[in-house]
This record gives structure tokens, sequence and C-alpha cells, in this order.
């Protein structure tokens, strides 16, 4: 095998992720599922739904759902001025929305993750939206499980 290839098996392996803060959590998510994140997001309140569906908001000339990621786990969302959303794109292919976003705190850290890089923390039976727990060097993180998540706010709009 040539260097090249080699070095190409690595790359495969690797995945840029965004190191995302939220108020009772660390996320680390994956770079190619994030549209955009917004610094200043204007929602509107959800007048029915469940206390995680914080409301819509208005991005790209869409109104897409909101969410409080710590909600879902049953704690209290964030304080209504520290409002950033990280943009993510649907992979379950719902029809209902094509993105919605997470409120998130303070702005996301770029990072290449790999396989070896992590090891797992505790059980993600912490949170109900979380795939697992993993640490890396210093930090904890959640893996959010985006596929529940879009399918029960698909259930509830």
């Amino acid at each position: 095998m040539s260097q090249t290839e080699a070095d190409s098996g690595l790359l495969q392996t690797e995945v840029d992720s965004l190191f995302v803060s939220v108020n009772n959590h660390r996320l680390l998510v994956p770079a190619a599922g994030v549209a955009e994140v917004v610094q200043q997001v204007n929602c509107e309140s959800a007048t029915d739904g469940p206390d995680w569906l914080l409301g819509w908001m208005d991005w790209r000339l869409q109104r897409i759902p909101l969410v409080s990621f710590d909600s879902l786990g049953g704690a209290q969302a964030s304080p209504e001025g520290s409002r950033m959303a990280l943009v993510l794109h649907t992979i379950t292919g719902t029809d209902k929305f094509n993105f919605f976003a997470l409120q998130i705190q303070g702005f996301p850290h770029l990072m290449r993750v790999t396989p070896a890089d992590l090891m797992q923390e505790m059980s993600s039976e912490d949170h109900p939206y979380a795939i697992m727990a993993v640490a890396m060097d210093s930090w904890q993180a959640l893996i959010p499980d985006l596929e529940k998540l879009e399918a029960d706010l698909s259930a509830q709009l």
C-alpha cells in the first residue's frame, strides 16, 4: 500500500465534529450535519407542545423548530437571553421540515475526531436523547441521537 492510500484510509475514519455547549451538557455533533450557527435567535414561542419545543425561528426564509436539548432530558431550558442556535439538516427524510435548530450557548469548536480519540465515558441512560457519552483528553460530551429527536419532533408537528 502506498503512503497516499494509507493517508486516505486514515482520513476516512476521521470525522469533523463540532463541540457544542448547551446549558447542562456538551454535545459532539458531526459537522456535516450542521447547516449554520446562528448567533442571534428570535424565537416565536410555541403555544402548545412539549417543553423541549421552544418555538419557531425564522432562518433563510423558512420557519424552523427550535429545540432545547436540556429540556429533552428533563432539565430547564437556558435563559431567554442566551439563545444561539445550531441549525441542523434533517437525516430521516421527514417531509414536515428540512432543518431544525438546537439551542446552544457560546460558539462551537471544530474538532477532528477519530474513534481512537474517544473513550466511552458513562451510560447514555443519563440523557434519553444521547447515543453515548464520550471523553477525549480533558472534556466529556454526549453524542446526540438526532434520529430519535427528529422522529419525536416530527410527531409533535
